[in-house]
């Protein structure tokens, strides 16, 4: 019964830090769009894109763990 109880809470871990690992991403995605918003300094915009292109592949790898876990989630980012 133990064995069956750790399997639970592991389970329960790794679905809890999935949907905390992408709301993280929602979040900074949101801030980056804003901050595009409030700079015309080139660097910073070419900084901006490349954080967001990686935050958008780390989005992408987080949904496919989630579709391979068979884990549904509600999800929040609008392009």
């Amino acid at each position: 019964m133990g064995f069956l109880h750790k399997t639970e809470t592991h389970e329960h871990t790794f679905r809890r830090q999935l949907f905390d690992d992408i709301a993280y991403v929602e979040q900074r995605l949101e801030r980056i769009r804003e901050s595009f918003d409030m700079t015309d300094e080139p660097e910073l915009v070419d900084a901006l894109i490349y954080e967001e292109l990686a935050l958008k592949a780390r989005y992408a790898y987080l949904l496919r763990i989630a579709k391979e876990n068979n884990i549904r989630c509600k999800i929040g980012l609008a392009e």
